[in-house]
């Protein structure tokens, strides 16, 4: 006979879940590195609200990142275009000036395509992509992107 859990403990779960982050190595390197190349940064991330924002901030990374957009206030999720057009309305981000960067295939690139926008498909596990959508540029590492992202802020 199976358990029911309530409220209080899913409120617990998600407070906990929250707090959990690691930044991958060369992480917080190459988004500063970004910035001072003029990048404006923004996310939009699939997930629940208040775990999100609490990770952002927990790692230190919220202060580098001027619009956030989280799916569960849009209703829906990448690789739904409508949180990319929600995003570009609701931010000062021109979406012909952007790159979506993500390391989610299904729902980054997928998502990027779908909203015509360009992509970096980050793979540092160097998964064999399937997907029948073909990324802009795909890295394998910070190293890669950091790369990248100086060529085009200099093209």
């Amino acid at each position: 006979m199976g358990q029911t859990v309530g409220p209080e403990v899913d409120q617990e779960y998600l407070g906990y879940l929250g707090t959990q982050h690691e930044l991958m190595p060369g992480a917080m390197a190459m988004l500063k590195q970004a910035q001072r190349l003029g990048y404006q940064l923004g996310i939009i991330t699939n997930g629940v609200a208040k775990v999100q924002k609490s990770r952002l901030s927990e790692s230190g990374l919220a202060p580098l990142f001027s619009s956030v957009l989280v799916s569960e206030t849009v209703g829906v999720e990448k690789p739904d275009p409508v949180i990319f057009e929600r995003f570009f309305a609701t931010s000062e981000v021109a979406p012909e000036r952007s790159i979506m960067i993500g390391d989610g295939l299904p729902s980054d690139i997928v998502g990027a395509h779908k909203a015509h926008l360009a992509s970096v498909w980050y793979n540092p596990r160097r998964v064999v992509n399937t997907s029948g959508v073909t990324p802009t540029v795909t890295v394998a590492n910070h190293q890669e992107l950091t790369d990248l992202l100086t060529q085009w802020a200099h093209a």
